[in-house]
């Protein structure tokens, strides 16, 4: 099919605002039946909605505002025709009064700045309640900008005046982005803001308190339960209700969604390739999140999706999913660091291992209200529960039960992230790391076969930095992290490191290289070595039959890298393929493949 015939739609990623969606043509994955289950008599007037970052959580109330809002009722039929809820004809859309808030934009910083910018995020969403209801009166010029309660409280008052009838939405986007980033950074005053004395409680306390006779129904979405608290301890009548089986696609995208979402943003048949073809390339990579273990299908995460097809319609070529990760969706380390500074060393040890190595967690139920103020760390349940809620983890609904709840990695996305917040808290930051002896690279540079020096160069630093405790558990995943963070530092030019990188194995399909070190790249005498670590228990090493073990674990290696070596990606290229092994730090056995 030519370009000329082809009518692509817009792509709207990084965007949330819904009618704009549909006034400039771009396309949107219909989400609006999800508003029957909010309109359902059953359902709670306050629900909570938690989502992982950049999930559509914002697009997805911005949808609402214009469904619920009376001041888009002349744009019911623009907005909504052709949605799955529009048939539905709903008696609520454009019946209510809707005044939205947006925390995401709440600076941090001291507590002084940090009370003055949410002061002014919940003064800018009534600027907008008043851009769209021009007869409506209210003046805060009087009320301390600091005081977020006093200002809400006044403000439901004069709309009290405003409307007799109690027909008031109250929608809160991302209620925890701010308090979570305080975490992460200032725990002091994370209690601080947390704390039953604090300004948090006091504005959802003041919600409460016009909820009998002002506010009608209230939306929250945030990511994590570990701010819910303050939210519930002043607005006790909110209830959580993230677990949902029928909101399990309210965020993110289904297979389904997909199948109609890529033809509209991509030249299927330009790039040679199936929507079915694209769709399982980017399974592995965005997919796999569940959030109800009686739900029937996961959700790719939106903005990856979103990221990936916008790149792909750009470059007109097919791509591959692993090498478009969304930057916006990449946290840094002190997130993860903060998490396993507030648990015991043990059970910190015991969850990166154990996810480093692609294991599943077991646990009775996720932690709904996680109090800071009320414990000094994190117990084993609350870890997993948030790193659940970040996204690191999610249900595995094959292993789930009634009475216990399996957590799995969702995809390989998740898995390198959080190995890469390993590295960043784990190795960069400690001196023991820095200072330890670096990878002599000399051979390697020099496209040499003999590669020994720098198997001599790995056991010297490991065993500096496994002596220094800074590796106290070593393990296949925690010696490739280790080694690839050093790699990272060491700056040769025209020398590129990758992980775990994604080769096409011809009749095998992907398969994930250890290290792949590409020398050269680009020019005549380019040359690629492809390094498979293997590791050999010290207890392996010292038992009379270790030979074997060794010997089982070449046999391993050699097999792996055959199939690496025919990979695709390699196809017509200098290719050195190196089997390494170690017992505890030390190289016992490196060899060419």
């Amino acid at each position: 099919m030519s370009e000329s015939t082809v009518k692509l739609l817009n792509n709207p990623y990084g965007q949330v605002t819904f009618d704009l969606f549909r006034q400039k043509n771009k396309a949107f994955v219909d989400k609006s039946l999800m508003i029957k289950y909010l309109d359902d008599d059953s359902m709670s007037l306050y629900p909570v909605l938690l989502r992982p970052r950049r999930f559509g959580k914002s697009t997805f109330v911005q949808m609402l505002k214009c469904f619920y809002d009376i001041s888009y009722q002349d744009r019911y039929e623009e907005l909504f025709s052709g949605t799955k809820i529009y048939d539905l004809n709903l008696p609520t859309h454009n019946s209510y009064h809707v005044i939205n808030f947006d925390f995401s934009a709440v600076s941090t910083g001291n507590l002084n700045k940090l009370l003055s910018s949410f002061f002014v995020t919940v003064a800018d969403g009534i600027r907008d309640f008043k851009r769209r209801y021009k007869d409506f009166v209210f003046d805060y010029s009087d009320i301390d900008k600091t005081d977020t309660a006093t200002l809400f409280t006044e403000f439901a008052i004069a709309y009290k005046d405003y409307s007799e009838s109690q027909n008031l939405y109250v929608m809160i986007d991302e209620y925890d982005n701010f308090a979570n980033e305080i975490l992460s950074k200032d725990l002091e005053l994370f209690l601080n803001i947390t704390s039953k004395d604090g300004f948090l409680k006091s504005f959802y306390a003041a919600i409460k308190a016009k909820a009998s006779d002002v506010i009608a129904k209230t939306f929250i979405t945030g990511v994590s339960s570990v701010s819910l608290d303050s939210l519930t301890s002043g607005f006790n009548i909110a209830r959580n209700v993230t677990p949902f089986d029928c909101f399990n696609e309210y965020a993110g995208f289904t297979e389904d969604e997909l199948e109609i979402l890529i033809p509209k943003l991509v030249d299927v048949e330009k790039l040679g390739v199936s929507t079915k073809e694209i769709i399982s390339r980017m399974k592995p990579v965005y997919d796999g999140y569940c959030f109800s273990r009686k739900a029937d299908k996961t959700v790719y995460n939106s903005s990856m999706c979103l990221y990936y097809l916008d790149e792909m319609q750009r470059a007109e070529i097919f791509l591959n999913p692993e090498d478009y990760l969304d930057p916006a969706c990449d946290q840094d380390g002190s997130k993860l660091s903060q998490l396993f500074n507030l648990t015991q060393k043990e059970t910190a040890v015991f969850i990166i291992d154990t996810y480093l190595q692609g294991g599943v967690f077991y646990l009775n139920k996720l932690s709904e209200n996680i109090n800071l103020n009320q414990l000094k760390e994190y117990s084993r349940e609350q870890l997993l529960s948030m790193l659940y809620y970040l996204g690191y983890l999610t249900i595995d609904r094959e292993k789930s039960s009634t009475s216990e709840l399996a957590l799995k990695i969702p995809n390989r996305f998740m898995s390198k992230l959080f190995a890469r917040c390993t590295i960043e808290f784990r190795y960069k930051n400690n001196t023991e790391f820095t200072e330890a002896p670096n990878l002599n690279l000399s051979a390697l540079t020099a496209c040499d076969d003999d590669i020994s020096s720098f198997a001599q160069s790995c056991t010297e630093f490991l065993s500096r930095i496994m002596n220094n405790q800074v590796l106290s558990h070593m393990n296949e995943m925690a010696l490739n992290l280790a080694l690839y963070a050093k790699l990272e530092t060491i700056e040769i030019v025209n020398t590129y490191v990758k992980m775990q990188q994604s080769v096409q194995v011809p009749k095998e399909g992907e398969r994930f290289p250890d290290l792949v070190i590409t020398v050269n790249k680009g020019l005549a005498d380019e040359c690629i070595y492809i390094i498979e670590l293997k590791y050999l228990k010290k207890t392996e090493a010292r038992d009379k039959n270790s030979d074997s073990a060794l010997q089982r674990l070449v046999n391993k290696a050699t097999e792996e890298l055959a199939a690496y070596k025919s990979a695709l990606d390699f196809k017509g290229k200098n290719v050195k393929a190196y089997a390494m092994v170690f017992a505890g730090p030390d190289c016992v056995y490196c060899e060419q493949q």
